[in-house]
């Protein structure tokens, strides 16, 4: 198997494991991402897709275990409520005047 059918078969599983979670009203997580991965590989009868199972929750576990080693977690690399500079003027940095144009 060359590396772009590992690339297709890998997003291919990837996309049924999300699919069925969405189907089935669950959360989406990493944490339900690779139970289900867990759970189509137990189930999966072709030792190819079963194998590249066991390679893709591997690889989702030890991604998400060296953020948490980091001390970052996904939410608060994207979110920091302590942070306001995400906050930008539209119209620039002056204050609206207290002129009335009506």
């Amino acid at each position: 198997m060359n590396s772009s059918e590992i690339e297709q078969l890998t997003d291919e599983l990837i996309g049924v494991a999300v699919l069925s979670l969405l189907k089935d009203n669950s959360p989406i997580s990493t944490q339900a991402l690779i139970a289900r991965l867990r759970s189509m590989e137990s189930s999966e009868p072709d030792s190819q897709r079963r194998k590249m199972l066991g390679r893709i929750i591997a690889e989702i576990s030890n991604n998400t275990f060296g953020e948490r080693r980091r001390g970052e977690d996904a939410v608060g690399m994207e979110w920091n409520e302590d942070r306001r500079d995400n906050i930008y003027p539209l119209f620039g940095n002056k204050q609206p005047g207290s002129s009335k144009k009506h």
